[in-house]
């Protein structure tokens, strides 16, 4: 079985040690060359790429097109969302997420597909649910467990962009976005693709925002995207 794992911290390394025990291929993505050449040399064999998993070229060449199941396991809740949102467009691969703020879970388990990501939070936990689905060998004694914390208040928020909405055919930069809110990526409906944005992206009608938001800066970012052009 192909299992590509997005991160290379602590979690991703007992993992990756693991899965290979048990003889199934795996791929680690891992953004620091020098975190991704620790995990070499702990596994005694080439298993990474390095480059960010958020990137769809990136993940495209780790082979995430042919992969059964998907980790994402970086130490950002926003990172692992786009991950899995970016698989859900290129594979039928099976996600697992780790999320850090038990917050977050119920955007991941919003997501559309008839296959829900299954969110977790310690490696025990990620190789019981690897175990359930490819029957391995029980291996969960053999680790330690990883409990995963939350990290404050950052909550992970969804919004669509209404027709009439006056950000519609705006750039992002046009906009007056609030305070401690960040836009992740945007999932556009036309295409059916998943944008990683900049100050120069533009939004459509049918696009849905994927934003991290602090302090309660959600309520208001949700304002300004599906305030009406006739409230102007």
């Amino acid at each position: 079985m192909f299992i590509l794992i997005v991160g290379g911290g602590k979690v991703g390394s007992y993992l990756t040690r693991a899965l290979l025990n048990q003889h199934h291929e795996v791929v680690v993505v891992e953004k620091i060359e020098r975190k991704a050449k620790t995990l070499d040399t702990l596994v005694d064999r080439q298993v990474t790429v390095v480059g960010d998993g958020c990137d769809p070229t990136v993940l495209e060449a780790a082979g995430v097109a042919r992969a059964d199941v998907v980790v994402a396991d970086t130490g950002d809740d926003e990172d692992n969302l786009v991950v899995v949102l970016l698989t859900k467009k290129k594979s039928k691969a099976r996600c697992i997420a780790r999320v850090n703020n038990p917050s977050n879970k119920q955007i991941f388990d919003s997501l559309d597909g008839a296959d829900p990501v299954t969110v977790i939070s310690s490696t025990e936990i990620i190789l019981d649910v690897l175990n359930e689905h490819v029957n391995a060998a029980s291996y969960s004694a053999a680790l330690e467990t990883m409990h995963l914390f939350g990290r404050g208040n950052l909550s992970l928020v969804r919004i669509s962009v209404p027709e009439g909405s006056v950000a519609a055919d705006h750039s992002l930069a046009d906009l007056s976005l609030p305070r401690n809110s960040v836009i992740v990526a945007i999932e556009r409906e036309s295409d059916d693709s998943i944008v990683i944005p900049t100050g120069e992206t533009q939004l459509h009608a049918g696009d849905r925002i994927v934003a991290v938001c602090k302090n309660g800066a959600a309520e208001k970012l949700q304002a300004v995207f599906t305030r009406h052009l006739s409230a102007k």
